[in-house]
Parts: structure tokens; sequence; C-alpha cells
């Protein structure tokens, strides 16, 4: 009883704690001339950008509170500028909340299942057989009823130890019925995605349940599995008899060709003059980077996959295209979950299996919404002005009057019929799928629709309805609208301003010296031989050009020259050089591979830079200065308000969460 109580009071605590943040989140923490800035937005800016802030005292909450208020000043000015009504501010704005909202309209916890999913079967590859029943998705139901009893039929029969492979040959309906339904090796995204999930889900020897694609009812039969081959690039040799040749055949040609080979003979040279294969020969054999099912030639793929050293090459092997000699050049093992994430993805946007992600996302929307979809028993009936000319993607919308009939709703907007006739209107026109008859299409397109809409719907109120979202596209609105003002206040202003930069320099001019200054030519040698010479020509009075002229012959460059006037503290002289004029001694062998011999022509003691010197750096100081000013008279006349006893509450609410 103790015990319950004690769990009681726990969960009344944190709940209660959980209040007392919610209800401070929307409390008011500042006040600027009447706008009121809730105390969750600052906590949320201000733990966000802990991590990367560098200067410990804007970790300093008052600190930071400053900042906080300067940040929301600028924001005021920027629109009162009415900045946010930029033509180019507004471009980027919409470029950059479209690209953020992607992430958004999608259900990224089933797409980031279906990429592991994919990468783990990257790993593994399935034998398989398979016994089919033709049946279309659009057929009646009694000829769907019929077609299932047959699967049914023949799964009890091989269950009962009917041997697989006899009862595909009687059986199947597939092309694979006349090699007893054999299918070979297959990987990832090579079946469709039900015979695969099939095909991964079944253990080696055992038969699946009954499952049906677009093609019918199937069952199959897991024969081995095994560790996916790495992916090859090969060269090979090849012969085949499909030419006149009166001495001797495929097979006695690539015979010869590899008795040659094991005398010594080089693999490309016997594939440049006596390969077969037109397209290969030319580049010694070399064919394309393949894994398993590329090359339609099982027996040749798996000669080449069982190659393991580099250079090797196989005894003859016979394919259905004729005889040949593999040789391995390169193995491309299977590239890491990070590496082969992004392509994952991209083919699984692209696959069937994606409507899988967007069902899932479109459910999530449907109950969020609390939408009540229609229920049809007939697509035809309910949508009669659509005629069989979709079938052809021809069908025109001829609807005189609009019909505003309701299908469903969405909130408040609600979506009428011919918003449906508009969209398939649209649709048809780059749709190519193939479809058993107008209502199976009708169907899919209803269903496209209601997808599309909820979508829309969602994106068109993401701020509204996505904390996660509103606040970064906020951020992002708010830091290019700054970027914007600061451009228009400060730095343009600082660029153009030659008499303010002017009068900066004159009252700062301490601030730009040159410290001691070399005139130097400096040389960087590939050997200390080169640059004795090089040495020896700088003393007796020798022109860069005739030093490199003399020294970097036959195209080889053995010294590389520069020369200027530049700081002693240039990082390219050498450790410890000494500061005299004239030629200097040969410096060792530095971390850069080069020796060094460096002409002083003259040494220029600290001097006052002119303004053309200074500019750079006068231009960026005096941009600071302005800005300070700028920031200084953002405060004026502003009636700016901290509420304490929030902002006390906000540092006790932030101490609990970084502790």
């Amino acid at each position: 009883m103790i015990r319950v109580s004690y769990l009681i009071f726990l969960v009344t605590l944190c709940f209660s704690n959980f209040c007392k943040a919610q209800q401070l989140e929307d409390k008011t923490l500042l006040t600027v001339d009447g706008i009121e800035f809730d105390a969750g937005t600052f906590m949320r800016v201000y733990l966000k950008n802990l991590d990367i802030v560098q200067d410990d005292s804007q970790k300093d909450m008052d600190n930071y509170l400053e900042l906080y208020v300067d940040y929301r000043l600028k924001l005021l000015q920027a629109y009162e500028l009415g900045l946010q009504n930029g033509d180019a501010y507004q471009k980027e704005l919409l470029s950059y909340r479209n690209s953020l909202a992607e992430s958004y309209l999608t259900d990224n916890e089933v797409t980031d299942a279906l990429v592991k999913q994919a990468y783990n079967r990257m790993m593994e590859e399935v034998n398989a057989s398979h016994i089919i029943v033709n049946v279309l998705r659009t057929a009646t139901p009694a000829d769907s009823l019929k077609a299932y009893k047959k699967i049914a039929a023949i799964k009890k029969q091989v269950e009962n130890g009917a041997d697989f492979a006899t009862v595909a040959r009687e059986e199947s309906e597939g092309p694979s019925a006349a090699s007893g339904g054999e299918l070979g090796w297959f990987g990832v995204f090579t079946m469709v995605d039900e015979f695969e999930n099939a095909a991964y889900g079944s253990e080696v020897g055992q038969i699946s349940g009954i499952f049906r694609t677009d093609f019918g009812y199937h069952i199959l039969k897991v024969n081995s599995k095994r560790q996916t081959p790495d992916e090859v690039t090969v060269a090979h040799i090849m012969t085949y008899d499909q030419r006149v040749d009166t001495t001797n055949t495929a097979q006695q040609r690539i015979n010869l060709i590899y008795g040659q080979l094991e005398a010594g003979k080089e693999f490309s040279a016997m594939a440049r003059e006596f390969s077969e294969d037109i397209n290969s020969s030319r580049n010694d054999g070399k064919l394309s980077r393949f894994g398993t099912g590329d090359l339609n030639t099982p027996e040749f793929e798996q000669a080449a996959f069982e190659l393991t050293e580099i250079n090797s090459y196989t005894k003859p092997v016979q394919s259905k295209f004729g005889w040949h000699i593999i040789q391995l050049l390169e193995k491309h093992p299977t590239p890491s979950f990070e590496d082969s994430e992004p392509g994952l993805r991209e083919q699984i946007k692209n696959s069937p299996r994606s409507r899988k992600i967007t069902d899932a996302f479109t459910n999530k929307l449907i109950a969020k919404y609390g939408v009540q979809l229609p229920e049809i028993d007939s697509y035809t009936k309910k949508f009669p002005q659509v005629t069989d000319s979709l079938m052809t993607g021809t069908w025109t919308n001829n609807v005189r009057i609009k019909s505003m009939q309701p299908l469903f709703a969405i909130k408040d907007q609600s979506y009428v019929t011919n918003q449906f006739y508009d969209f398939i209107s649209q649709k048809q026109l780059k749709d190519y799928g193939k479809y058993g008859d107008l209502e199976e299409k009708l169907a899919v397109y209803f269903k496209d629709y209601i997808n599309a809409s909820l979508i829309n719907y969602y994106d068109e109120n993401l701020e509204r309805d996505n904390e996660d979202f509103a606040f970064i596209y906020k951020e992002y609105k708010e830091g290019l609208l700054l970027f914007d003002l600061m451009e228009k206040k400060v730095w343009e202003e600082a660029k153009i301003d030659s008499t303010g930069q002017q009068d900066y320099y004159n009252s700062h001019k301490d601030n730009y010296r040159w410290k001691r200054r070399l005139d130097i030519v400096l040389t960087q040698n590939t050997t200390s031989a080169i640059a004795e010479k090089v040495r020896d020509l700088l003393q007796e009075g020798k022109t860069v050009d005739q030093i490199k002229e003399q020294l970097n012959d036959k195209g080889r460059t053995q010294v590389m020259v520069s020369k200027g006037v530049v700081e002693e503290s240039f990082p390219r002289l050498p450790e410890n050089f000494e500061v005299k004029k004239g030629v200097s001694r040969v410096y060792e062998k530095e971390n850069n591979g080069f020796y060094k011999v460096v002409l002083v022509n003259d040494i220029l003691e600290p001097s006052f830079k002119n303004f053309e010197e200074a500019r750079g750096n006068v231009i960026n100081d005096y941009q600071q200065e302005l800005e300070k000013k700028w920031l200084d008279s953002l405060r004026i006349d502003r009636n700016i308000n901290v509420d304490e006893n929030v902002f006390t509450q906000v540092k006790e609410e932030i101490e609990n969460k970084r502790s």
C-alpha cells in the first residue's frame, strides 16, 4: 500500500512539473511596445544555441537575454521597414520552405524501417522456386476465388510430400514452369514487393503462405540462401559458334586460348586479339561492374563471383552466349549503411513500395483530422461522366455544370466531385500504369486523389499543425530577414560610405601598422643539391627566370620561386629564419618536403599602412562601429519590459533541463 501511494505521489509530482513547464512556456517574458514574446520561445532558442556558442559570456542567461532583446528589436525594425515584402526575400523564403517541408510530408518512421530492411536484405540473396495461378487484381470475385482455390489445392499437394518442381511443371501458369518453377538467385529490389517479402520471410526448404501480386496467386519454396557476393569488375575472352569456322568449334577455340594463357600470354593482349565479343575486346575484354542478375547469365556470374585473387582467371565457362574465360579485375564490397542510405532512399521513393510510406502517412492524417471517407460500391456508377477513354489517357472533362457534390472534408475544407474530375484529367496524361478495367483505374485514382488532398492540406497548414516545422521555418524566416536588415543598415553602408571610411581610418590610424617587412625572393627546391646550385646562382646575381630556365629542364620542376613584400612572420619562410639582407643559407628539408633558399632584397621597418593598404580592415572595423551605434539606436523610444518573475522561473527551468 505504501509503495502504491509513493508511485501515485511520483506520478502526481511529475505531472505537476510538466504542467508547470507547459504553463511557463506560455507566459510572457518580454514585451516591446506592447508586443509580447513568450518564455517558451526564449528557452528553446537558448537551449538550441547553447552547444554552438563559443563565447562563455553568451551562455550567461542575463547576457543572453540582452542579446535576445536586441534580436527582437532588429526584427521589429525589419518588419517596420517592410523588408519581408521584398521580391528576392519572398522568392528565397519560398524555395527554403518547399525544401524544408519535404521531410515533413512523409512518414519518416516507415521510410527509415524500409531503408534498414532493404540494407539488411542487400546482405543476403535467395534462391527460390515458385508456382503461380494467373489472375488479375481486377478479376471478378468469382474468378479470384477460383484461382485461390486452385493455388490452395496445389499448396496442399506439396505440403503432403509432392515434389515441388514436378508440381510446378504440371500446374504453374508462369514462364518458369518449364524449369520446375526455378528462379535462380535474386536480391532486394529484383522482385515485386510481395514476392520479395515472401522469399525473405521464409526459411530454407519452407513453403511460403499464399500471396497475391498483380500477376496472380503464388506459393514459393526457398531452395537456398547465401551472403550476397561482392559486385565485381571483370574482363573476359569469348568465343561462340554463330560464325563460320571450318576448323575449330567455339569450345575448341576457347581451349586453345586458355592454353596460351597458361603458357604465360597476357590476358589483355589475348582479349584484344582473339575475343569474339566485339564491344569488350576493344577495351582488353573489360566489362562494366555487375552483381547478381545484372548480366542475365547465372553461369558467367557464378564463375566470376568465385574468383578471389585479383588478375586470376577461370577455366573455360559455357553460358547461353558462348564460351568464356573470365579474369577478376576488382571486387567491390558492400558499402556501409551510411554510404548506402541515400541511394536506398531514392530507390524506395521511386519504387512501388513507396506507396507503403504514402499510405502510412495519409492514414495518420486521416486520424489527425478525423476525415470521414465515402464508402463507394462502384466507382463507375459514382462517377458516370468518366468514360472508357480514361483507359487510353484521352478522357476530357466535358461536364458543363460544375458538380459541387461533396466527397469528403478535411477540417473545414470540402472536396467535391468536379475537383476529382480535374485531378484525373491531369493525372491520366503522365500515367503509364496498366489497369484491368475502368473500375480499377478509377479506384486507384480516387485513392490517389484522397492522398494528394490530405498531403496538400497538411502542407498548406504545416505552420499551424506541426510545432517543429513552425519553429524551424520561423527561425529561418527571421534569420533571412535579419541578414537583409544587416546588409541594408550596416554592411552596404560601410562599403559605400567612403567619407566615413576615411574618417574612421584617420581616427584609428594607430590600429593599422605594418610589422617589419621583407622584400624577398623565396625558392623551394626538391633536393639539397639543387638548393646549393640556386644559392650560388642567386649570389651571382642571376634572375629568377634564368634560374628556372637552367634548372627546370625537360619538363622537370626542381625549383619553385615566389617573390614579393611580406611580413617577417610570413608562414612560408623557413623556421628560425635569420633576417638579414642577401642570400640565406640552405634551410634543411621541412614538413612540406622542400629545401629553401631566400634572397632578402630589402628590410622595411615598421610603418603606418596608408588608407588603401588598410582599406579591408578599415571597412570591417567601420562595420562593427556602425553596428554598435545602430544597436544602441534600436532602444531609443522603445518601451521594453522584462518580467523578472518569469525570467527567474526560466532560469530555474533551464538549469533543470541542463542537469
